[in-house]
């Protein structure tokens, strides 16, 4: 049909047409808007009015339905199910709509139906961690532990983020660790060392050592302060000993591993060259702690690319034993302790020593060594020889300042550590035998 414009009613025509679909645009429009704002609500009621007002929206349907699904105080399985499967109808792409609708199926009891819910979700998303991990804890609550681990562990190989919270779950309905990490953790660092670090934090260190060793034969580099907490958790639970034999490991496949300590030196990353601190069997300061500043100067070293360096500012006579090692001795061996500290301008009567204590069964014993470095001196090696308690099963090497008897005593000033070695001299026999 031509509507000409050169004639009257054909201009009025149109112009008729025009502001007609105007309307028909302005009312969807404003209808649009008002549902937008009951939406905007998040109330129930809200998102009933959404529904009246645009029944064609698969969005509006499904947040009615989490509405009833989760809401604590009125829940209501039943409409939740109605609303979803609306959702579903008008949107069949949406996968959260389906997952609900599994949840409100299974919370009225239709555990058929949210079986068939999850798996649609399955067709429509194959490669989705969220679908599979919640068809995989849904098998977990009808007791199908193979299948379950199937789902958890290919939801975990897309999203490895959730590796503790599938872990935790599971490992409290089951006692078959090696069963769990078989069939349901992806072989991976990024998932066993969340879990190496949740068992850690819940004293589970059986379970721990045996991811332990699942995470040393992948033969991957991991950084060395992601395992922190598992040697932590090793000494805090008496147990030094392992996590001595153990720390080799960690090194082994840490990124950037320091160069070699000499031979047989209890004491790790002696020339402060790896950069790590703080756990496990690295060097233990806090950067700044009461009147002194801790850390590492690349400008001053005895040898390598750094040293440690330790700032004083004068206003204490302190006791200073704030940068220490953990060491694990054997028995009656007697052992060299070296250091080489260097000076500038560190003032008072008491300088730096080297300072070994151990616990045994009558408490801490401790030794120092005769001679401190203090004033402005240049690279002086320390030297302590000392013999291990045949009770002695932990101690501690650490930097030492006396307090100074002598007035005025603020200690001001810097000092450098650098290659510090622990090193056996004597067996226990031989020790025994020598005077």
């Amino acid at each position: 049909m031509k509507i000409s414009l050169s004639s009257l009613p054909g201009r009025a025509a149109l112009l008729v047409g025009s502001c007609g679909m105007a309307l028909l645009l302005g009312f969807f429009a404003i209808r649009n808007a008002v549902a937008a704002h009951y939406v905007g609500l998040e109330t129930r009621e809200g998102y009933e009015r959404a529904v009246r007002l645009e029944p064609r929206n698969a969005r509006n349907w499904y947040l009615l339905g989490r509405s009833y699904l989760y809401d604590i105080a009125q829940p209501d399985a039943q409409r939740a199910v109605q609303a979803l499967r609306k959702a579903v109808a008008l949107d069949p792409y949406s996968a959260d709509a389906m997952l609900d609708l599994a949840v409100a199926y299974e919370g009225g009891n239709d555990t058929a139906a949210a079986r068939d819910a999850y798996l649609s979700a399955q067709r429509v998303y194959p490669m989705s961690a969220d679908v599979a991990w919640s068809y995989g804890n849904f098998l977990l609550r009808q007791g199908q532990e193979d299948a379950a681990y199937a789902e958890l562990h290919k939801s975990l190989t897309l999203d490895p983020t959730r590796a503790t919270e599938a872990f935790s779950r599971v490992i409290n309905a089951s006692s078959d660790i090696n069963a769990i990490m078989d069939k349901m953790v992806p072989a991976t660092p990024e998932c066993y060392v969340p879990i190496l670090d949740w068992l850690s934090g819940v004293d589970n260190m059986a379970d721990a050592e045996l991811v332990w060793y699942r995470l040393m034969g992948l033969h991957r580099k991991v950084p060395l302060r992601d395992v922190e907490p598992f040697f932590n958790a090793l000494i805090r639970d008496r147990r030094p000993e392992d996590a001595a034999r153990l720390w080799p490991q960690a090194v082994a496949i840490m990124q950037n591993p320091p160069p070699p300590d000499p031979e047989g030196s209890l004491l790790w990353d002696g020339g402060f060259e790896s950069g790590f601190s703080g756990g496990g069997f690295g060097w233990l300061f806090t950067p700044v702690a009461r009147d002194v500043q801790i850390g590492l100067d690349r400008d001053q070293k005895h040898s390598g690319q750094q040293s440690m360096r330790i700032l004083f500012n004068g206003r204490e006579n302190l006791r200073f034993e704030d940068v220490c090692h953990h060491f694990v001795p054997e028995p009656g061996t007697r052992y060299e302790l070296t250091g080489w500290v260097k000076t500038q301008a560190l003032t008072s009567s008491e300088g730096m020593r080297l300072q070994i204590s151990a616990f045994t069964g009558k408490g801490v014993v401790s030794a120092q060594s005769d001679e401190d470095v203090h004033g402005t001196r240049d690279w002086t090696q320390l030297q302590l020889i000392w013999t291990a308690p045949q009770d002695s099963g932990f101690g501690t090497v650490c930097m030492k300042r006396n307090m100074s008897d002598s007035p005025g005593s603020d200690i001001q000033g810097a000092a450098w550590i650098d290659d510090v070695a622990m090193v056996p001299t004597a067996t226990a026999g031989e020790a025994a035998r020598q005077p």
